[in-house]
Protein backbone atom coordinates (compact mmCIF):
# COMPACT_ATOMS: atom_id res chain seq x y z
CA UNK A 1 0.00 0.00 0.00
CA UNK A 2 0.98 3.42 -1.29
CA UNK A 3 1.81 6.42 1.56
CA UNK A 4 2.27 9.94 0.36
CA UNK A 5 2.58 12.71 2.46
CA UNK A 6 1.56 16.52 1.12
CA UNK A 7 2.49 19.85 3.19
CA UNK A 8 2.05 23.43 2.82
CA UNK A 9 3.82 25.48 5.42
CA UNK A 10 3.32 29.11 6.56
CA UNK A 11 4.46 30.87 3.03
CA UNK A 12 2.86 28.48 1.09
CA UNK A 13 -0.52 29.70 2.83
CA UNK A 14 -0.11 32.78 3.51
CA UNK A 15 -2.10 34.05 0.49
CA UNK A 16 -4.87 31.81 1.19
CA UNK A 17 -7.72 31.17 2.54
CA UNK A 18 -6.31 28.06 4.59
CA UNK A 19 -4.07 31.07 5.94
CA UNK A 20 -6.88 32.15 7.82
CA UNK A 21 -6.31 29.10 10.24
CA UNK A 22 -3.20 30.63 11.65
CA UNK A 23 -4.42 33.82 13.17
CA UNK A 24 -6.31 31.65 15.27
CA UNK A 25 -5.35 28.14 16.39
CA UNK A 26 -1.98 26.98 16.98
CA UNK A 27 -3.10 23.30 16.07
CA UNK A 28 -6.38 21.70 14.74
CA UNK A 29 -6.23 18.06 14.89
CA UNK A 30 -9.08 16.46 13.00
CA UNK A 31 -10.53 13.58 15.13
CA UNK A 32 -12.92 12.04 13.17
CA UNK A 33 -15.34 11.81 9.91
CA UNK A 34 -18.83 11.66 10.74
CA UNK A 35 -20.30 12.29 7.43
CA UNK A 36 -18.69 12.92 3.46
CA UNK A 37 -19.91 14.41 0.83
CA UNK A 38 -19.19 15.92 -2.11
CA UNK A 39 -19.99 19.34 -0.82
CA UNK A 40 -18.18 18.80 2.70
CA UNK A 41 -17.75 16.77 5.08
CA UNK A 42 -18.75 17.14 8.95
CA UNK A 43 -15.75 16.10 11.16
CA UNK A 44 -14.70 16.23 14.83
CA UNK A 45 -11.98 18.34 15.54
CA UNK A 46 -9.56 19.46 18.17
CA UNK A 47 -8.41 23.05 18.14
CA UNK A 48 -5.87 24.22 20.40
CA UNK A 49 -6.46 28.32 20.13
CA UNK A 50 -3.05 30.99 19.95
CA UNK A 51 -3.16 33.57 22.63
CA UNK A 52 -6.24 35.43 23.22
CA UNK A 53 -8.42 33.93 20.31
CA UNK A 54 -11.84 31.51 20.84
CA UNK A 55 -14.30 29.69 19.46
CA UNK A 56 -16.03 32.68 18.28
CA UNK A 57 -12.99 33.19 16.10
CA UNK A 58 -12.91 30.65 14.38
CA UNK A 59 -16.33 30.58 14.01
CA UNK A 60 -15.19 33.78 11.28
CA UNK A 61 -13.25 31.38 9.43
CA UNK A 62 -15.88 30.54 6.00
CA UNK A 63 -15.92 26.78 5.58
CA UNK A 64 -15.53 26.18 8.63
CA UNK A 65 -19.32 26.06 10.51
CA UNK A 66 -19.35 24.93 14.14
CA UNK A 67 -22.15 22.73 14.82
CA UNK A 68 -21.83 21.32 17.99
CA UNK A 69 -19.68 21.61 21.37
CA UNK A 70 -18.71 18.23 22.24
CA UNK A 71 -18.95 17.86 26.42
CA UNK A 72 -16.15 19.43 28.42
CA UNK A 73 -14.55 15.51 29.09
CA UNK A 74 -13.69 15.22 25.46
CA UNK A 75 -11.23 18.56 26.19
CA UNK A 76 -13.06 21.12 23.98
CA UNK A 77 -13.69 19.24 20.72
CA UNK A 78 -16.10 20.68 18.35
CA UNK A 79 -18.43 18.94 14.91
CA UNK A 80 -17.89 21.21 12.40
CA UNK A 81 -18.79 21.25 8.65
CA UNK A 82 -16.24 21.70 6.68
CA UNK A 83 -16.48 22.78 2.88
CA UNK A 84 -12.87 23.87 1.88
CA UNK A 85 -12.06 22.80 -1.64
CA UNK A 86 -9.17 20.98 -0.53
CA UNK A 87 -11.75 18.82 1.44
CA UNK A 88 -14.46 18.03 -1.15
CA UNK A 89 -11.84 17.26 -3.51
CA UNK A 90 -10.46 14.87 -1.44
CA UNK A 91 -14.26 13.54 -0.42
CA UNK A 92 -14.80 12.71 -3.84
CA UNK A 93 -12.16 10.74 -4.34
CA UNK A 94 -12.09 6.83 -3.86
CA UNK A 95 -9.40 4.16 -2.76
CA UNK A 96 -7.81 6.21 -0.48
CA UNK A 97 -7.67 7.47 3.49
CA UNK A 98 -6.84 11.10 4.42
CA UNK A 99 -5.03 12.02 7.43
CA UNK A 100 -5.06 15.72 8.17
CA UNK A 101 -2.84 17.61 10.71
CA UNK A 102 -2.67 21.26 11.18
CA UNK A 103 0.27 22.47 13.11
CA UNK A 104 1.99 25.98 13.77
CA UNK A 105 1.32 27.20 10.30
CA UNK A 106 1.79 23.77 8.41
CA UNK A 107 -1.25 21.87 7.07
CA UNK A 108 -0.20 18.22 6.30
CA UNK A 109 -2.77 15.66 4.38
CA UNK A 110 -0.92 11.70 4.65
CA UNK A 111 -2.58 9.44 2.26
CA UNK A 112 -2.89 5.98 2.05
CA UNK A 113 -4.41 3.78 -0.31
CA UNK A 114 -4.29 2.44 -4.32
CA UNK A 115 -1.13 4.03 -6.08
CA UNK A 116 -3.12 5.25 -8.82
CA UNK A 117 -5.93 6.72 -6.63
CA UNK A 118 -3.29 9.09 -4.53
CA UNK A 119 -1.47 9.59 -8.07
CA UNK A 120 -5.00 11.20 -9.25
CA UNK A 121 -5.51 13.16 -5.89
CA UNK A 122 -2.42 14.86 -5.57
CA UNK A 123 -2.25 16.00 -9.57
CA UNK A 124 -5.32 17.54 -8.74
CA UNK A 125 -4.50 18.99 -5.31
CA UNK A 126 -1.77 20.67 -7.30
CA UNK A 127 -4.06 22.76 -9.06
CA UNK A 128 -6.26 24.00 -6.21
CA UNK A 129 -2.98 24.46 -3.87
CA UNK A 130 0.14 23.83 -4.98
CA UNK A 131 1.73 21.64 -1.85
CA UNK A 132 5.24 22.67 -0.84
CA UNK A 133 6.20 19.25 0.27
CA UNK A 134 5.53 15.38 -1.42
CA UNK A 135 6.94 12.35 0.37
CA UNK A 136 6.23 8.96 -1.15
CA UNK A 137 6.56 5.61 0.63
CA UNK A 138 5.45 1.82 0.62
CA UNK A 139 4.29 0.98 4.12
CA UNK A 140 3.91 -2.82 2.82
CA UNK A 141 7.65 -2.87 2.53
CA UNK A 142 9.13 -0.69 5.35
CA UNK A 143 6.72 -2.58 7.51
CA UNK A 144 3.92 -1.53 9.56
CA UNK A 145 5.04 -0.91 12.96
CA UNK A 146 2.92 1.21 15.43
CA UNK A 147 5.92 3.45 15.54
CA UNK A 148 5.40 3.92 11.90
CA UNK A 149 1.63 5.67 12.95
CA UNK A 150 2.64 7.56 16.38
CA UNK A 151 4.43 10.78 16.31
CA UNK A 152 7.18 11.23 18.77
CA UNK A 153 4.73 13.21 20.55
CA UNK A 154 2.13 10.80 21.00
CA UNK A 155 3.90 7.71 21.39
CA UNK A 156 5.07 9.65 24.60
CA UNK A 157 1.93 10.42 25.89
CA UNK A 158 0.50 6.63 25.21
CA UNK A 159 2.76 5.26 26.61
CA UNK A 160 3.02 7.00 29.86
CA UNK A 161 -0.68 6.69 29.87
CA UNK A 162 -0.43 2.47 30.07
CA UNK A 163 2.54 2.92 32.05
CA UNK A 164 1.06 4.58 35.26
CA UNK A 165 -1.63 2.43 34.69
CA UNK A 166 -5.11 5.22 32.94
CA UNK A 167 -6.50 2.43 31.43
CA UNK A 168 -7.44 0.40 34.39
CA UNK A 169 -10.28 0.03 35.95
CA UNK A 170 -10.71 2.01 37.92
CA UNK A 171 -7.99 4.66 36.67
CA UNK A 172 -4.67 4.54 38.56
CA UNK A 173 -4.05 8.22 37.17
CA UNK A 174 -5.55 11.16 35.94
CA UNK A 175 -5.00 13.50 32.40
CA UNK A 176 -3.62 16.19 34.39
CA UNK A 177 -1.40 14.13 36.62
CA UNK A 178 -0.09 12.97 33.21
CA UNK A 179 0.55 15.92 31.73
CA UNK A 180 1.91 17.28 34.99
CA UNK A 181 4.76 14.40 34.65
CA UNK A 182 5.45 15.94 31.12
CA UNK A 183 4.99 19.31 32.27
CA UNK A 184 2.59 20.32 29.55
CA UNK A 185 -1.29 21.64 29.87
CA UNK A 186 -3.88 19.27 30.10
CA UNK A 187 -5.66 20.33 27.45
CA UNK A 188 -2.34 19.42 25.43
CA UNK A 189 -1.41 15.99 26.55
CA UNK A 190 -5.05 15.31 26.12
CA UNK A 191 -5.51 15.96 22.06
CA UNK A 192 -2.09 14.03 21.85
CA UNK A 193 -3.37 10.97 23.53
CA UNK A 194 -6.42 11.45 22.03
CA UNK A 195 -5.02 11.46 18.63
CA UNK A 196 -2.60 8.75 19.15
CA UNK A 197 -5.82 6.00 20.84
CA UNK A 198 -7.70 6.89 17.03
CA UNK A 199 -4.16 5.93 15.54
CA UNK A 200 -3.49 3.16 17.80
CA UNK A 201 -7.03 1.89 17.08
CA UNK A 202 -7.03 2.52 12.86
CA UNK A 203 -3.20 0.25 13.18
CA UNK A 204 -4.60 -2.60 14.93
CA UNK A 205 -8.01 -2.44 12.56
CA UNK A 206 -5.36 -3.18 9.56
CA UNK A 207 -3.80 -5.50 11.78
CA UNK A 208 -6.85 -8.04 11.51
Amino acid sequence: MREVTVSWDRDALANTDLGLLDDVVQRLSFIGNLLITPEGIRQIILPVYREGKSLEDLETIPYLTVEQEVNEREGGALVVWNSHALVCLASTTENIYIMLEYEDGTLTLTFRGLAKAISSFVKLSKVVLPPAEIRVRDILEEGNSLTDVLTQRQHECYGLAIEHGYYNEPKSITIQALADVLGIARSTYQEHLQTAEIEVLKWAGQQI
